[in-house]
């Protein structure tokens, strides 16, 4: 049998992250909104994304441990979803996303009160930022 050198397989993108601002008129005071799904669907059950998002200084961090299954059994079709809201963000700021295994991707976005924009992206990555809901 040949031996060669192994070729680390390419997967696609696995997540998607939707960054959009919004107004919340019970709080008073606008947020930035984040969903981040799964590109794959499921057709048991609606899994929730496992993470711990973090804000320090400049820097989103958004470290992902996982899938859990939902509290309710009732069978629902779709992506898992995470939705977090971060108040008060305005100007640029790096996300900095991680799985489980340490992968890592890092993005430059700027946010204002009313747009958010993608500066600069990582050439190889598992996720994909979107900043418009009919993207996501």
């Amino acid at each position: 049998m040949k031996k060669g050198r192994r070729v680390k397989p390419v997967f696609p993108i696995e997540y998607r992250l939707l960054l959009v601002p919004r107004y919340d008129e019970r709080m008073k005071q606008y947020l930035t909104h984040a969903t981040l799904r799964t590109v794959n669907e499921f057709s048991s059950f609606r899994y929730e994304i496992i993470v711990s998002p973090s804000v320090q200084g400049n820097l989103l961090g958004f470290h992902i441990q996982g899938l859990r299954a939902p509290q309710v059994t009732l069978p629902h079709s779709g992506p898992a979803i995470f939705e977090y809201d971060f108040p008060g963000l305005d100007g640029t700021y790096d996300v900095v996303i991680t799985k489980l295994d340490h992968a890592e991707n890092r993005f430059t976005v700027s946010i204002s009160r009313s747009e958010v924009t993608v500066k600069a992206s990582p050439a190889q990555r598992f996720i994909d930022i979107v900043t418009d809901k009919e993207e996501f």
